[in-house]
C-alpha cells in the first residue's frame, strides 16, 4: 500500500490497533454533563389528579377518520469497534464503523398490506476528532468516502463533557456510538419530512424528531417509546406496574430538556400495555404513546376518547410473533419495516474488513 495513502498514513500516524466488538463496559454517567437530554418533567394533573390516578380499561371503540397512523417510520443501525487509535496526549480513540439508515411502509387504500415509501442507508464511520490535526481528519474524511469499498462519510464525535475521564476508552467509545444514533435520527427526520400530509407513527420518542410549530400543521403524530420514565410520581408507579394487557395510565403532559437551554416539544402521554404473561416481568409489556400536545389540544380538543381509541388500535396491532425477542413492546407495522430494512445493510464485520484492506495495515493473524 502506497505510503500517499491518507487512510494509511493517518492511522499509523496515530498508532492504530485493530479492536473487536467487545461488550459495553459500565461508566457511571454525570446527568449533569452527559448526553443530549438532562431532564425530564412531567404534569400528572391532565385526566386525573395525581393523587386520585387509576388503570384505565381501553374500550372496543374503533377510531375515527385520522385517528390511527397509515405510515410508519422505523431507523436502524450496526455501529461496531474497528480500530483504536491514540491520540498526541496519549488517549484510547475507538473508530466505529457503522451502517444506518430509516424506512417508511404506508398502509395501501384496501388496509391489508403495506408498500415501502422511503428508504434511506448510509455507512460512517465516528470517532472522537478534536485531539487530531484537522487539516489531516479531512484528508483521512475525503478518502474514505471516496473509496469504492468504504463510500463511508465521517461523522466526528464530540469530546466528552467535563467530569469524564478521556483517558476512559468506554467514554470515548459511547462518544462516537451516540454520534453514530444521533445520524440514524436524522435519517427518520428525513422520512418523517418526505410525507407530511398522512398521520404517521414513529418507532421513538416524536419530540426529538419534530417541532412544536411543524406538528401543528400535520395530521396526526405518535410516538412509541419503549423507555421508562425518569420522573414519576409514586402513585404513577403503582398504577404503572399493575397495569394488565389492554389497560392504560391516565394521560399526563410530558416535556423534555434537549441540550441545556432549548425545551423539548411538549407531548400527551401515556403508558398502555400491550402484552402480558406469566413469566413476564413487571416492568416489561408496555409502551410510552406520545402525542404532540398542541395536536391533542387543537386538532382532537383534549378528548379522552381519541385516547381510547387510539389505543385500541395499537393493541390490535402489536405483534404476535413469539419468536421476535421484543414482541411484547412491539407493534407489527413497525416489526415488518425493520424486516424491511435490516437486508438492505452490509455485514458489519465486511465493513470492518473493507477498511483494514483499505489502510493496509494488517495481514495474516493480525486480525
Amino acid at each position: 500500500m502506497s505510503s500517499l495513502n491518507p487512510v494509511g498514513q493517518f492511522l499509523r500516524a496515530y498508532n492504530a490497533t485493530a479492536v473487536g466488538a467487545t461488550p459495553p463496559q459500565p461508566y457511571l454517567p454525570d446527568p449533569a454533563t452527559d448526553g443530549e437530554e438532562t431532564s425530564e418533567t412531567i404534569d400528572p394533573n391532565v385526566e386525573m389528579l395525581a393523587r386520585e390516578w387509576k388503570h384505565r380499561v381501553v374500550g372496543e371503540a374503533p377510531t375515527r377518520a385520522g385517528e390511527h397512523p397509515v405510515r410508519f417510520i422505523d431507523g436502524s443501525h450496526s455501529a461496531q469497534p474497528a480500530l483504536c487509535l491514540r491520540a498526541p496526549r496519549g488517549w484510547p480513540i475507538p473508530v466505529l464503523v457503522s451502517e444506518l439508515g430509516a424506512v417508511a411502509l404506508k398502509l395501501t387504500q384496501t388496509g391489508r398490506s403495506f408498500v415501502r415509501d422511503f428508504v434511506t442507508v448510509e455507512r460512517v464511520l465516528s470517532f472522537v476528532a478534536d485531539p487530531f490535526p484537522w487539516a489531516e481528519v479531512e484528508a483521512f474524511a475525503g478518502a474514505i468516502q471516496n473509496d469504492p469499498a468504504l463510500a463511508a462519510r465521517l461523522v466526528p464525535a464530540n469530546m466528552p463533557r467535563a467530569g469524564h475521564n478521556p483517558f476512559d476508552y468506554e467514554v470515548m467509545r459511547a462518544q462516537a456510538y451516540n454520534r453514530c444514533q444521533q445520524e440514524m435520527l436524522n435519517a427518520e427526520r428525513l422520512a418523517l419530512a418526505a410525507d407530511p400530509k398522512v398521520p404517521t407513527l414513529v418507532d421513538g420518542k416524536i419530540a426529538s424528531r419534530i417541532g412544536t410549530k411543524a406538528a401543528a400543521e400535520r395530521p396526526l403524530l405518535i410516538g412509541i417509546v419503549k423507555k421508562l420514565p425518569p420522573v414519576l410520581h409514586d402513585e404513577g408507579w403503582r398504577v404503572l406496574l399493575d397495569l394488565k394487557p389492554g389497560q392504560r395510565t391516565p394521560v399526563f403532559k410530558l416535556t423534555g430538556m434537549s441540550g441545556t437551554t432549548e425545551a423539548d416539544m411538549p407531548t400527551a402521554s401515556w403508558f398502555l400495555k400491550l402484552a402480558g404473561g406469566p413469566r413476564l416481568a413487571p416492568n416489561w409489556g408496555f409502551v410510552r404513546v406520545d402525542v404532540p400536545w398542541v395536536q391533542f389540544e387543537s386538532q382532537f380538543n383534549t378528548d379522552f376518547g381519541f385516547v381510547n381509541r387510539l389505543s385500541r388500535w395499537l393493541v390490535d396491532a402489536r405483534c404476535r410473533t413469539d419468536s421476535y425477542a421484543r414482541m411484547p413492546v412491539s407493534l407489527d407495522p413497525i416489526v415488518r419495516a425493520e424486516e424491511a430494512l435490516k437486508p438492505l445493510f452490509t455485514p458489519t464485520a465486511l465493513l470492518v474488513n473493507r477498511l483494514y484492506r483499505t489502510a493496509g495495515l494488517f495481514r495474516g493473524n493480525e486480525l
